[in-house]
């Protein structure tokens, strides 16, 4: 049974989300302390959960009631099956994920309970994305906001004209937005066709940006710097963990949404898709403005912390009186 139904959601009637990206097995360990070189460190806990950008985007954007629908390559490895059923109970939808023989894609993840962080080594890079055809197959008109994950720059930018030709063409307009963790400079162009985009702390420090508003600044100018007709202007949104979040609006104007300090972090993993998908909720759900919601999404992602996984991240919210 999906575990949605019985729970009244502001979300009646409006069209779902489709979250664009990919979905991986999570190896996780939780140890005390992070291992030291050519030493052996012993697990407290170890398991395995799905994962991967738009495959816990989803799962928030559900538990938080809303109808939503994962698009991404789909392993038909014995392994990810498992998964695959994990979907389907939650009421995610998966019908339209083309599928493929390949071994799955996973990643490793060490949690560490001294230091309070999560280190995370991505092994999908010889696993195959979806490709425009598989986009072209979609009924658009069925989509209120569509996520796309900041990869993959040339066919993702294809499916974004896709849907920009659509809303040219119908009154009612898909909303669209992206998460950029890595590849600046090839995924950049990808933000003229976007509402919303959300930077990762880590991109920040990569290119060495020591602080949310000097990101946005620098992010700022390369918007200004663009060249083309009618280019969307998107709001961005910096995500900076325990700093909250900076926001730039369409007119350049900086303003920062402040973290919720959690007393006791038990698992901060997947804290990034639960801010970005509680700042969808608020904005395409509840109408809240860009910056309400940016304080929404960084008490949800607060609140993610306090427990492992995001089956709990809804109990904070109170269902509407019919």
């Amino acid at each position: 049974m999906d575990r949605c139904d019985n729970r009244l959601s502001w979300a009646a009637g409006k069209k779902k989300v489709l979250c664009v990206g990919n979905a991986v097995i999570d190896c996780i360990s939780i140890v005390r302390r992070f291992p030291r070189g050519m030493r052996t460190e012993r697990s407290i806990k170890g398991y395995f959960q799905r994962g991967g950008h738009a495959a816990n985007t989803a799962t928030v954007l559900r538990n938080l009631g809303m109808s939503v629908e994962l698009f991404c390559l789909l392993s038909n490895n014995p392994m990810f099956r498992i998964l695959l059923d994990d979907m389907r109970l939650r009421g995610i939808e998966i019908d339209n994920c083309p599928r493929c023989e390949n071994p799955p894609p996973f990643s490793s993840v060490i949690l560490s309970k001294a230091s309070k962080t999560c280190t995370i080594t991505n092994c999908s890079s010889l696993f195959p994305y979806v490709t425009l055809e598989d986009f072209q197959k979609l009924d658009l008109s069925k989509y209120g906001w569509i996520h796309f994950k900041g990869s993959q720059s040339k066919v993702t930018a294809e499916m974004m004209k896709l849907v920009a030709a659509h809303n040219e063409e119908h009154e009612e307009k898909i909303l669209i937005s992206m998460d950029v963790n890595a590849e600046l400079h090839d995924i950049f162009p990808l933000t003229s066709f976007c509402d919303y985009v959300f930077f990762s702390k880590q991109l920040g420090f990569e290119h060495g940006w020591n602080q949310p508003r000097d990101a946005c600044k620098t992010i700022d100018k390369m918007l200004r710097q663009r060249c083309g007709n009618n280019l969307k202007r998107p709001f961005v949104v910096f995500l900076w963990g325990s700093r909250g979040a900076g926001l730039l609006d369409h007119n350049s104007s900086y303003s920062r949404s402040h973290a919720v300090k959690q007393r006791r972090i038990v698992d901060s993993l997947g804290a990034g898709e639960a801010f970005v998908g509680s700042f969808i909720y608020a904005v395409y759900v509840r109408q809240r403005t860009n910056s309400a919601a940016a304080d929404f999404a960084n008490r949800m992602a607060s609140h993610k912390c306090r427990r492992a996984g995001f089956d709990h991240m809804a109990d904070i919210l109170v269902a509407p009186v019919l």
